[in-house]
């Protein structure tokens, strides 16, 4: 904005500024932040904040999951002017505290702005202009519940045919927040999917492989809701913010596109289950993309942060110059598509309740951990109630001590088994087609003595375990740990196998080597299962060391020991918080995990340092604003001048009120080197006030004496002193009146560019008084003084 100072003042040690701007309204500046009145609405009615609008809440209420606000929705897809018009429906989500809201603000900007300044790039507005829209804050804390749409959707009109469409943006609850189980983090990511034509999956840093495999996870529980043939979704963005590695792979399209290649390119030793992740996420989408972006700038991270451009660095500004256009450019608009057919926003409405209601079915299978984990624990879950099914059908046609037929046992045996599978099939599942039919293979076998065995070892080996974790969701232990328990697991497995196949050598023993090759597999979902929950256990000690960080270090900034202090003890509380989810400490001299969370806190240590400085300069400038301000509100006008005194004192003043401006929110240490360079700072400002009031002090004396040149001038007429000599001669009985007038005048001119207090060692006074004596002398003798001026 461009201000004009028309007035400064003085509020509460001088914190406070007023600046006008011709536009209408008037900026109140307290030096550390700025309150804005509009002079041009004064009415004192406060403006309604319009928001995004919660249409899809997480329920409270027991067996049901998730509460559709439908009267909230309809207000925005049944309005007369948007109901029959096809939709655009754009979603981002990702990671809770990731800037998803912050994100949808500026597409918002763009959707409001007109053509004209869609095409000039001026949307983005003016420097000082608030981000409003979505509601988003910083913090540690999950900001948006549920599922929020704007509530004024925005019609566009497409210029190559004019036909007009209505955008929808959609801002979804962040994963992983703490409060959120797999469950709710899974179907509000997949309902967000479902309804959406692009869903933006924002990540930060990097694409990570845990991010693939969310994503998995969730995508596959959207395919269960929406039974569609061929690829369920239409468009996914990785949007990966903070991308510090542009020398790598630069930001944007072009950069995004070569980290997503490198990212889902196959290779020769790569595990089946992450070549399954990648062919199950192309499967997926119609479109694939990837964007980076970079970091919008230390002032993001400030709790006074208002949107503001000018708060942002240049380069963030330059990538939304690039992403908010390619998505939401009239001409690159992608429309919602279900079943090869246009969805109009009335349609939209019905498969809102559609899906919110399969949400809330108990056919659905409950998403726990992350995909492979939880496909096994789903066909496990369905297995175990289909062989109930098989159970419960043969078991009142056996009868102890009575004999059955080979024939009968086998008409019986395959009426129970076609029961079992129908109910298998009945059942929605997560997992591949093969993955099912292997399933179901197994379903078919009919060896029941050989799976009570099997499932009798299974549940030695599932006790080994849940004696470790409880609940085997929870297995959060180091990869070696892991393994002993395992090897244990195992041995105890075979133990219970054993003692009913003691007849049978065991090298040519089929089904013990099914058993072993059943619980290495399960070993392996263990691991999966495990090593997520480490990654979970990184994540948590991460932003609680993040959280701590923040609270710990004030907004202007701390000193680099107090800083340090606090890293130290935020690692620690981090280092304990992770080796509390661990199921039991580890023994081992190397754990992963452990040291990559604490490099990834190494990382951010660095971040903090860097903002620190940040904040420590700004404050260090502020203060010297501060500094600044006091001398010139003394300091007027800028001819005045001090005795030298005075103007030391006028610099302890503004020092102490620059100190205290820096000390006013900030935590006071013994070894402060930025309050130390701000003191150095303040004393040079002081030396270069020392020579100006040294210069101004001269003039001073130079202007008073030149007035007492001038008043004695007026009585002595010096240019015609030869002709009248003898009247001079007369005259200087009266020399001391006239000099004593003058010098009072002359005294008054020095005295009116003086300012402070006055003391009797006034150097520059006594210099003044000095050159008027040896003037009086020349007045009182002029024979002498003509004599000079002749060259006598």
């Amino acid at each position: 904005m461009s201000a004009i100072v028309i007035m400064l003042q003085q509020w509460k040690q001088r914190k406070y500024i007023y600046f006008y701007n011709p536009t209408g309204s008037i900026l109140v500046g307290r030096i550390n932040e700025l309150f804005i009145y509009d002079t041009s609405n004064m009415s004192g009615k406060s403006q309604q904040k319009r928001e995004g609008l919660q249409v899809v809440k997480v329920s409270e209420e027991p067996g049901r999951r998730y509460v559709l606000d439908e009267e909230a929705l309809e207000s925005v897809l049944l309005r007369d002017d948007i109901r029959n018009l096809p939709v655009v429906v754009v979603s981002v989500a990702g990671a809770f505290r990731g800037g998803k809201s912050f994100i949808l603000d500026f597409f918002l900007r763009y959707l409001k702005a007109s053509t004209e300044s869609q095409l000039t790039k001026e949307w983005l507005g003016s420097e000082d202009e608030l981000l409003e829209g979505f509601d988003w804050r910083g913090g540690s804390e999950s900001n948006t519940k549920g599922i929020h749409i704007w509530p004024e959707p925005i019609v566009v009109s497409t210029p190559q045919t004019d036909e007009k469409v209505v955008v929808l943006l959609m801002d979804t609850q962040g994963t992983f927040d703490m409060e959120s189980d797999m469950g709710d983090n899974s179907s509000i990511f997949a309902l967000s999917t479902l309804l959406s034509s692009v869903q933006i999956y924002n990540l930060r840093a990097n694409i990570g492989e845990d991010d693939l495999q969310h994503l998995q996870l969730f995508t596959e529980y959207g395919k269960l809701v929406c039974n569609t043939e061929g690829k369920a979704f239409q468009t996914l963005l990785f949007l990966v913010r903070d991308w510090f590695s542009p020398y790598e792979h630069p930001y944007g399209y072009i950069g995004g596109e070569g980290l997503l290649n490198k990212r889902f390119q196959p290779k020769l030793k790569q595990k089946k289950q992450v070549k399954e992740v990648r062919e199950h996420i192309h499967s997926c989408f119609e479109k694939l993309q990837c964007f980076l972006m970079p970091f919008p700038g230390p002032m993001v991270a400030n709790a006074q942060f208002k949107g503001r451009l000018c708060d942002i660095e240049k380069e963030f500004k330059e990538s939304l110059l690039e992403l908010v256009p390619s998505l939401l450019d009239p001409n690159k608009l992608t429309r919602k598509i279900i079943n090869g057919h246009e969805v109009r926003a009335q349609g939209l409405l019905e498969f809102f309740k559609s899906y919110v209601d399969i949400f809330n079915s108990e056919d659905l299978p409950q998403a726990t951990t992350i995909f492979e984990a939880t496909v096994d624990a789903c066909m496990m879950s369905v297995l175990r109630e289909a062989r109930e099914r098989y159970e419960s059908n043969m078991e009142p046609n056996i009868v102890e001590n009575q004999t059955i037929s080979t024939n009968i046992m086998q008409e019986l045996h395959s009426s129970a088994v076609a029961a079992a599978v129908t109910y298998f099939e009945g059942k929605k599942k997560l997992g591949s087609e093969d993955n099912v039919k292997a399933h179901l293979v197994d379903l078919k076998k009919n060896d029941a003595k050989v799976r009570v065995t099997m499932s009798d070892a299974k549940k030695a080996y599932e006790d080994v375990v849940s004696a470790v974790c409880g609940d085997q969701s929870r297995l959060c232990l180091h990869v070696q740990d892991l393994r002993s328990v395992h090897l244990k697991a195992i041995q105890a497995a075979l133990d219970v196998f054993d003692l009913t196949r003691a007849k049978v050598p065991q090298e040519s023993d089929i089904d013990r080597k099914m058993l072993i090759e059943s619980l290495e597999k399960h070993y392996e979902y263990l691991c999966t299962v495990n090593e997520q929950n480490n990654r979970n256990a990184t994540l948590e000690a991460r932003e609680l060391y993040l959280t701590q960080m923040k609270d710990g270090v004030d907004q202007q900034g701390v000193s680099s020991e107090a800083l340090r202090a606090r890293h130290e003890e935020a690692l620690h509380a981090a280092t304990r918080h992770f080796q509390s989810l661990r199921n039991h400490p580890t023994q081992e001299q190397t754990d992963p995990d452990l040291e990559q969370l604490q490099k990834d806190i190494e990382s951010y240590f660095a971040s903090f340092k860097k903002a620190n400085a940040h904040s420590n300069l700004l404050a260090m400038q502020i203060a010297e604003y501060a500094y600044n301000n006091y001398v010139s509100l003394e300091w007027v006008p800028h001819s005045c001048c001090f005795h030298p005194r005075a103007l030391q004192e006028m610099h302890e003043e503004a020092k102490k009120c620059a100190l205290k401006q820096f000390l006013a929110d900030r935590t006071e240490s013994i070894d402060d080197e930025y309050k130390d360079k701000l003191i150095a700072n303040l004393e040079i400002r002081y030396g270069a006030l020392q020579k100006n009031n040294n210069y101004n002090n001269k003039q001073a004396v130079d202007q008073a004496y030149g007035e007492y040149i001038r008043e004695m001038d007026n009585y002595s007429r010096p240019g015609v002193k030869a002709l009248f000599i003898v009247t001079f001669l007369v005259k200087s009985f009266s020399w001391s009146k006239y000099h004593e007038k003058a010098k009072k005048k002359a005294m008054n001119v020095f005295n009116e560019k003086r300012r402070g207090a006055t003391y009797d060692d006034d150097e520059h006074l006594n210099e003044l008084k000095e050159k008027i004596d040896e003037a009086y002398g020349d007045y009182k003798n002029p024979l002498k003084s003509l004599g000079r001026e002749i060259g006598l």
